[in-house]
Parts: structure tokens; C-alpha cells; sequence
């Protein structure tokens, strides 16, 4: 759990990056392409709620104690296995004997 939230804290540090070296080259070359800019402005917003998102997962987790082991199958709801009753055997036969053909 902790390397998810790892991963993707850093794949959102890359999208803020680009959004802002996109952000940056446009005004540093006057560029004026209304669409270019919404997007870098898109891509630098949505990487600040996916960054705030990740967070406070990742410190709810925390405060959980799911961080106590690297993948913790025992705590979360996901991991647990059910108990399950073994199958009965069945006495009858699936097939009719030789004298019902």
C-alpha cells in the first residue's frame, strides 16, 4: 500500500512538471494559444487535487496502521479471505446405470 501511494505521489510530481514547463515556455515565448494554456493550467490544477487526494489517503491510511507492513492483506477488506465449508460429496450418480438406457 505505502509503495502505491509512493508511485502515484510521484507520477503526480511529474504531471505538476510538465503542466507547469508547458505553462512556462508558453509565456516565455508569447506564445498565444488560448487552447495550450488551458490545458497546462488543466494539467497543473488537476495535479494539485490528485497530489491533496493522494495525501489524505495516504495519512488516513497511516493513521489505520496499514502502513506496518509493505503489503498488509490481513487489515483491509479486499485481502480477507471467507470461509468457505468444503464441498459435500454427493452419494448419487451423475450418470443413469446400464439398465435405465
Amino acid at each position: 500500500m505505502v509503495f502505491w501511494i509512493d508511485a502515484a505521489f510521484a507520477i503526480e510530481l511529474v504531471a505538476l512538471a510538465l503542466g507547469g514547463a508547458l505553462l512556462y515556455f508558453l509565456k516565455a515565448h508569447k506564445v498565444q494559444y488560448g487552447f495550450c494554456k488551458f490545458i497546462a493550467y488543466f494539467v497543473v490544477v488537476l495535479a494539485f487535487i490528485a497530489m491533496a487526494c493522494t495525501t489524505y489517503y495516504g495519512t488516513k491510511y497511516w493513521f489505520q496502521g496499514y502502513y506496518e507492513k509493505p503489503l498488509p492483506t490481513s487489515k483491509h477488506k479486499m485481502f480477507k479471505k471467507h470461509k468457505k465449508t468444503a464441498p459435500e460429496h454427493k452419494t448419487e450418480r451423475r450418470y443413469p446405470k446400464k439398465e435405465e438406457y
